[in-house]
């Protein structure tokens, strides 16, 4: 068996005692390796949904993050 059979092995023996949201942590994990092993996405798009909508103010921003309208 070559060294990857054997990691793939161990992965699977592991994967199998975990539970739940566990379990998503690692699916998860593993699409974000595939997405950057593709090298598909372009790190802009991943920001660009919040782009979207209308610019704010330095005090809107201010706001937004600290709850306090500036002084």
């Amino acid at each position: 068996m070559g060294e990857t059979e054997v990691l793939r092995q161990k992965l699977m023996e592991n994967v199998a005692h975990l539970r739940g949201a566990r379990l998503q942590e690692v699916l998860d994990f593993i699409d974000f390796l595939r997405t950057r092993e593709r090298g598909d996405e372009d790190s802009i798009l991943e920001v660009a949904g919040c782009l979207s909508g209308s610019p704010l103010s330095a005090g809107e921003i201010e706001e937004e993050l600290y709850g306090e309208k500036p002084a």
